[in-house]
């Protein structure tokens, strides 16, 4: 059974829009007045950025487990889902 990155440290700084399930973090934004071709989203390190451009500019920033990769996104209902997998534990997220 693979292992992944669970340390509560990491978990508990997941913000409201964010669930654990498990071997994945699922992120759930509403943006209402957004098309898809207004979202971009940057994993860096240890945070997820959504940015929106248009008219106002929409920042989020959501911190992450290092080493998270980028599976899916979704925009579906003005609702932006991403599903991202966490690392393992013995992953080292420098190579």
């Amino acid at each position: 059974m693979d292992q992944y990155d669970n340390s509560p440290e990491e978990i508990s700084a997941l913000s409201p829009y964010t669930t654990d399930a498990g071997r994945y973090l699922r992120i759930t934004v509403p943006l209402p007045g957004v098309t898809e071709e207004q979202i971009r989203i940057d994993l860096e390190s240890t945070l997820c950025r959504i940015n929106v451009s248009g008219c106002e500019k929409i920042q989020k920033t959501i911190p992450i487990p290092k080493g998270t990769r980028f599976v899916k996104k979704k925009f579906s209902d003005e609702v932006l889902e991403i599903l991202l997998e966490k690392p393992r534990i013995n992953d080292d997220p420098s190579r």
